[in-house]
């Protein structure tokens, strides 16, 4: 860790202004109490495209945007007060800037190790390389399929289910920066503004975090690769494409209603006679699928408990509440656990040497409890682990310590945390990198952890098309409480036959395998509640 030194970094704006989420992001760096703000760099050169390089289209479209949200604007010197601020005016040389001789001299004396850049177009030239750790700049897109702008517009127009998001570190190569960190996101493709809030508030974080891998690894390179790949160089649309957009948003708006209403989730639990650790090479092999709960209500989410008997989630349409039960596999009977007068699910079992625990979601209660059990499920103990809207939390052991991952309900299916203890009971520490992942795709728990070839295997949900799309398995490469690396080893997607519209759970049993897959129905109970609930998110 560096010692008894804050880092030291600027900002480059365009003007007194800057966005709400550009501010948030500051702050949080602030707030991370290792940076300290030495300078606003002003650009004092023409700074903004004239209004008919945007489409007439594009500029009604963007009116429509509620700026009291990320897009807000905010004189940065009535919150940054004690900022140094500075005028630099840049050369323009083609399509970039760069800056001369007088303000390289100024920029150079500030002494920086960082640099966040919300202005001055493209950037190239000695100032690139002059901040230890180099210059850094958000693109709202991914790169690999998205250059230009504007953010969030055109993975919706090609009904692209996934919008991605970067943090990099400028070079002179255009769109081709050391790539910091990185986010996937799905796309709500029936709200232009709700796709692009989304990504700017879930990212404005980024800095602070690289701030802190950098004071706590000052020896480690920050960056994580090259963006070698490169997209489509996208621009402002047309009026003529911002019209078709709008009938789009209409369509996506319309069948994203039809679906709340009219096509409900049924769940269904099964089993394959075949070990976990073979999934990593080889197809799964047939489910056996249990007979279905009864109308209005589905399983989902099994874990093992013995041979016969498996614990599960039995969600309730009616009263839109899951309640955890035991069902005897051969018999059918179900038995109630654990107090169900609030929504549980996810009972994530475990069992360390000699005592055996029950770790479910329960997020309605603040309260993430690990409850010590006997064989008969009754609660021996309740340990606390963390207060708040914890979600699938998962239980793995690795390098001495005890590492909880679940996802938070503000973000369910798309931040990844983390948590470390030296015993299984706790207490629970976060780690330094939280959220420590990003990505829509393989982000949110589903199942138990493994073992293969003495690594983890971590198998995660693909949200991306749809809630429990398939499952992906995550080798976790690094870990510690201030790193985590993960890489892809395999989509699994859901069994062919009844239930093939989803898969989110696989848990080991001995030799075979729990999992639960989708169909989906209508359902009166839900249709009900779901309109109920427009109802009345339209009377508040």
């Amino acid at each position: 860790m560096l010692e008894n030194r804050k880092l030291r970094f600027a900002v480059l704006a365009d003007g007194p202004l800057l966005k709400k989420w550009q501010a948030d992001s500051i702050q949080h760096v602030l707030d991370t109490k290792h940076a300290e703000l030495v300078g606003f760099i002003q650009n004092t050169g023409s700074t903004k495209p004239s209004a008919a390089s945007v489409s007439l289209g594009f500029r009604s479209l963007y009116k429509n945007i509620d700026c009291n949200g990320p897009l807000q604007l905010i004189e940065w010197e009535k919150q940054f007060t004690t900022a140094p601020k500075f005028s630099f005016t840049p050369e323009q040389k083609g399509i970039a800037n760069y800056f001369n001789e007088s303000d390289l001299e100024t920029f150079k004396s500030l002494k920086l190790d960082v640099v966040l850049r919300f202005g001055f177009g493209i950037l190239k030239g000695e100032a690139l390389s002059i901040p230890t750790h180099g210059i850094w700049s958000f693109h709202h897109g991914n790169p690999r399929k998205y250059r230009g702008g504007p953010a969030g517009f055109w993975e919706i127009f090609n009904g692209d289910f996934i919008t991605g998001s970067m943090l990099q570190q400028l070079n002179e190569k255009l769109d081709q920066g050391q790539l910091i960190r990185e986010g996937f996101f799905q796309t709500i493709n029936h709200s232009y503004q709700a796709n692009l809030y989304h990504v700017l508030e879930e990212t404005s974080v980024w800095p602070a975090l690289a701030v802190k891998a950098i004071v706590n690894h000052p020896q480690q390179k920050l960056m994580l690769q090259a963006i070698s790949e490169k997209g489509k160089l996208y621009k402002v649309p047309s009026s003529f494409t911002s019209l078709r957009f709008l009938f789009k948003l209409l369509s996506n708006k319309i069948r994203f209603h039809i679906d709340r209403l009219f096509r409900a989730e049924k769940w269904n639990v099964g089993r394959v006679a075949q070990p976990i650790e073979e999934l990593v090479d080889l197809p799964m092999k047939p489910v056996k699928w249990l007979n279905e709960a009864p109308s209005n209500s589905y399983y989902a989410d099994p874990f093992t408990w013995n041979k016969k008997e498996v614990l599960l989630e039995l969600y309730n349409y009616k009263t839109s509440k899951g309640s955890l039960k035991k069902l005897d596999t051969n018999s059918g009977k179900l038995i109630n656990f654990l107090d169900n007068r609030t929504h549980y699910s996810y009972p994530f079992s475990i069992q360390h040497g000699e005592k055996r625990y029950i770790l479910p979601e329960n997020y309605r209660s603040n309260l993430l409890q690990l409850h010590e059990v006997d064989d008969q499920l009754i609660v021996l103990q309740k340990h606390v682990l963390l207060e708040g809207q914890w979600i699938d939390p998962t239980l793995f052991e690795k390098g001495g310590k005890w590492w909880l991952s679940c996802m938070h309900a503000s973000s369910p299916k798309e931040n990844l945390y983390l948590f470390y203890a030296n015993s299984i009971e706790g207490p629970y520490h976060p780690h330094l990198l939280n959220p420590v992942l990003t990505d829509i795709r393989s982000a949110r728990p589903a199942g138990t952890p493994f073992l293969f070839n003495e690594k983890i295997i971590r198998p995660t949900q693909n949200c991306s098309k749809t809630y429990g799309g398939s499952v992906v398995l995550k080798q976790i490469d690094k870990l510690s409480p201030t790193e985590f690396e993960e890489s892809f080893v395999k989509e699994i997607l859901p069994p062919k036959g009844r239930y093939a519209e989803g898969l989110h759970t696989l848990s080991k049993v001995g030799e075979e395998i729990l999992l639960d897959g989708k169909r989906y129905h209508f359902n009166f109970w839900n249709f009900w509640n779901q309109l109920k609930a427009s109802f009345n998110k339209k009377t508040t």
